[in-house]
């Protein structure tokens, strides 16, 4: 036995030595496999490259505007984007916005008569990232500065005598979060400036900005069986 020592001792030192490595590969391994979004659960399925997910507004909720001393509230709202990439989670999910409406909206301190008959998204697609990052920031922008996040508001003015006006604001980007508790994805009081060019009136100038406000969920992967929950890593 003693002869053989020296190569016993060789041996569990060198597997001593490995098995850190090793440990610190699979784990390394294991992390880097973790998709941003999946389904089912944290940490479960990935969400499929081309997946079509879609939501409304979170239960209980509405979509809100600030427009100057207005302010509207809109019941309904909803989002379908396409996903374009979902890496591990050191990276970012890529989204295209292909659809976003806003309706059943009512004004609120504007003159007797006057009324918000509706809301359009303008210039879509839009392209969203969502970062693994704490709190899982969420980004929305335009493809192009010349097609930058927009939002058309339709404005009923004939009481006032200045018949239908339609007023365009526009962001270059618009931030907010997501979160696993209720699958969601809330924006705040993003601003958006209005744009005098497209507007159809000197009387949008009223309200020179507005600012959204919005929580969507549950996120579901439509593509999917039985339109499951997306859940962030």
């Amino acid at each position: 036995m003693p002869r053989y020592r020296p190569v016993v001792l060789a041996a569990a030192c060198a597997l001593a030595l490995a098995a850190p490595a090793s440990a610190a590969y699979a784990a390394t391994a294991h992390h880097a496999a973790k998709p941003v979004l999946t389904i089912g659960k944290k940490g479960g399925p990935a969400v499929k490259k081309r997946a079509v997910l879609k939501s409304g507004l979170a239960k209980g909720t509405s979509a809100t505007f600030a427009l100057g001393s207005f302010s509207a509230t809109c019941k309904s709202s909803t989002l379908q984007a396409k996903v374009t990439a979902n890496p591990s989670s050191r990276g970012k999910a890529t989204l295209s916005l292909t659809r976003a409406t806003v309706s059943k909206c009512t004004l609120k301190g504007a003159p007797p008569g006057v009324s918000l008959t509706g809301v359009k998204v303008l210039s879509l697609p839009y392209d969203v990232t969502i970062s693994p990052a704490k709190r899982f920031p969420v980004t929305i922008a335009g493809r192009s500065s010349a097609k930058p996040v927009s939002l058309r508001a339709t404005i009923d003015a004939s009481a006032l005598g200045a018949g239908t006006l339609t007023c365009v604001y526009t962001a270059k980007k618009v931030s907010g979060h997501a979160s696993n508790t209720g699958n969601k994805v809330s924006v705040a009081k993003q601003k958006f400036a209005l744009d005098k060019a497209k507007s159809s009136s000197t009387e949008c100038e009223v309200a020179s900005s507005v600012t959204f406000s919005a929580t969507y969920g549950p996120i579901r992967d439509t593509s999917a069986k039985h339109s499951p929950k997306v859940f962030f890593n």
